[in-house]
Parts: structure tokens; sequence; C-alpha cells
């Protein structure tokens, strides 16, 4: 096994293991109560977690194709990554109710904004079952988008 694909099976395990364990600690609340009908702060945290979690793998997927030389994936693994650190700080001031809580939302939804433009670059692979983490993130980014923009709206 050579160092590429030493690296690129640890990107891939790595996610594996992350996404697992996201989508399994969100199943195991399941049997929470669902969040008071409009109450846009637990329905953004709602979406901040999801959006999290599809986007790791997203992130983890375009890792392993820069990995192998597809540099079309470049823009998507930045938009990616800054997306993900913005949703990360979103989620602890708003689960805080930090008087910045509405800012962080507003950037926040900027970030899904162009994080979701630049996974939908991928969109003619899709029906051939390629790039689906892409759409996943893109498609969790949407709806993360219109969660920040109520809540700020709300806030």
């Amino acid at each position: 096994m050579n160092r590429r694909d030493l690296i690129t099976t640890g990107v891939g395990l790595g996610a594996a293991v992350l996404a697992s364990s996201a989508l399994g600690s969100r199943d195991a609340r399941a049997d929470d109560k669902k969040p008071a009908a409009g109450d846009p702060r637990l329905a953004v945290l709602d979406a901040l977690s999801a959006c999290i979690a599809r986007s790791e793998l997203c992130a983890a997927h375009c890792q392993v194709e820069l990995a192998s030389g597809a540099r079309e994936f470049a823009r998507c693994a930045a938009a990616v990554q800054d997306m993900l650190a913005i949703a990360a700080t979103a989620q602890n001031l708003i689960a805080r109710k930090s008087p910045q809580a509405k800012r962080i939302a507003e950037l926040c939804a900027t970030a899904c904004k162009e994080c979701s433009a630049a996974c939908g670059e991928h969109k003619a692979h899709w029906a051939h079952n390629m790039h689906l983490e892409c759409k996943a993130c893109m498609e969790s980014c949407d709806a993360c988008l219109k969660a920040c923009t109520a809540f700020a709206a709300a806030a």
C-alpha cells in the first residue's frame, strides 16, 4: 500500500466513523420530544446538527478526490471547511443563547449558501450515483440556510 492509498483509506475510515457516531447520536434522541412548533432556536440547532454531520462526509469525500488528483473538488472542499467552522460556532452560540447568536446565524446562512453552490457543481454526476456526499451536503446546507434565516429574523 503506497502513501496515497494509506491517506485515502485513513480519511475514508475517519469519515465513516465520524458519520456513524454523529448519525447514531441523532438516532438516539429520536425518542426525545419534538421541538415546539415555531421555535426557531430548536429548529436551527437541529438543522445545524444534520448539516454538520452530512458536511463532514462531504469534506472527507472531497479530500479523497483531491488526493487522487481531482482538482475540481478544491472549491467544494474549501467551502465545506468554511461552513463547518462557522456552523460549529453557530451551534455553540445559539445553544448558549449568546448575544451574538443572531449575527452568527446570518453568517452561517451565507456560508451554507456558498457551500450549497459549491456542492451543486457536481450535480451532473448524481444521476450516475457519483459524489452523492456532495448532494446530501447541498440539501442539508439548503435546510440549514432556511433555519438560520428564520432564526435570525426571529431573534
